[in-house]
């Protein structure tokens, strides 16, 4: 039975792990049901991994799993899978000091790497793995957010802007939130069969909201914190150019806005507006990085119709001006710097 090792730590997005632990609930219910798979053990088996395992207990009841240390995850051989929570930060700076606090961390995901484990790293995950020892050729997605400060970390290293999911090796990553399923239906494909996954996948493109989806393979009763979470965070995803309306996010999530508030503070840590507003800039850089649109056009397609406003969100996340960033670090640019 393949383990799953679920990486959390402080400033993790919590979220993203419960999509993990539902999408492989989910891939067993499936197998189960496959012709001669009945009768037989789950494929899956998913642990949440953390320095301080008893803080996460709670998390772990709601994913009916259990808590080990990072002793465990890095015994992790290849026959696992480690799936890397996202870190949440509002900077550069910031992401660097969160992950100066991650040296436990990085050392067991490099040392289970070193065993032949799957990673598995979503969208921001794969900062954890910059400067980790993995081997030159091991490619990695480069997400939106922060592509500029991979490419100056790691230098050397191939780097894929152009791809959704990069598959490389033992590494698998993703370059945005968006394609954070196709990334773990990957990860279902190299661990326990391509049959098994295109089901998975062809399960979940059925269902129109991916919220309401998981609810169909948890215990009935009141939805937990995740589920909630997640289906307002796939709407701003889905609606990103259309206003905030805390209201209509709630009753999308199926909970009140003071509930919604809460609990999306608790695990993601930061509000659904500034959520919105980061998923905004990280558009606007990837628009002004691979398109030739108007800053007026581009600015329309992130949700803002005053410029100014719009030059502003893009300044406070990189640090420069729409123009100037693009300059910088269009795909024009890159390929007159090569």
């Amino acid at each position: 039975m393949p383990a799953a090792y679920l990486l959390c730590y402080p400033s993790a997005a919590l979220s993203v792990i419960s999509t993990a632990a539902d999408t492989l609930s989910i891939a067993n219910t499936l197998a189960s049901m496959q012709a001669g798979r009945r009768g037989l053990a789950a494929p899956f088996q998913w642990h949440i991994a953390a320095s301080e395992p008893r803080r996460w207990q709670a998390l772990a009841d709601v994913l009916r799993c259990d808590c080990v240390t990072l002793a465990e995850l890095a015994r992790a051989d290849k026959n696992a899978m480690v799936v890397i929570a996202p870190p949440i930060f509002d900077h550069i700076a910031g992401l660097e000091h969160g992950l100066s606090l991650l040296d436990r961390e990085r050392a067991a995901i490099a040392s289970a790497a070193a065993k032949g484990a799957l990673l598995v790293a979503p969208f921001t995950a794969v900062a954890l793995l910059v400067n980790l020892g993995l081997p030159a050729q091991r490619r990695l997605a480069v997400p939106w957010v922060f592509g500029t400060w991979m490419r100056q970390v790691e230098p050397a290293r191939r780097l894929q802007a152009d791809q959704a999911v990069v598959k490389s090796g033992n590494v698998f990553s993703s370059r945005a939130l968006d394609h954070v399923h196709a990334l773990l239906q990957q990860a279902v494909a190299r661990t326990a069969g391509k049959a098994l996954a295109r089901t998975l996948g062809n399960t979940l493109l059925d269902q129109p909201a991916r919220g309401e989806a998981l609810d169909i393979w948890i215990k009935v009763g009141d939805p937990p914190r995740e589920s909630v979470v997640l289906r307002a965070r796939r709407y701003l995803q889905q609606h990103l150019a259309e206003p905030y309306d805390l209201g209509r996010l709630a009753a999308v999530a199926s909970t009140s806005e003071r509930t919604l508030l809460r609990h999306f503070m608790k695990s993601v840590g930061m509000s659904p507006l500034k959520f919105l507003h980061r998923l905004r800039a990280e558009r606007a850089c990837h628009l002004l990085e691979v398109t030739t649109l108007s800053l007026t056009a581009i600015a329309e397609q992130c949700g803002y119709q005053d410029i100014s406003a719009f030059r502003k969100l893009v300044r406070h996340h990189t640090g420069l001006p729409p123009g100037a960033h693009r300059r910088a670090h269009s795909v024009r640019a890159e390929l007159r710097s090569g």
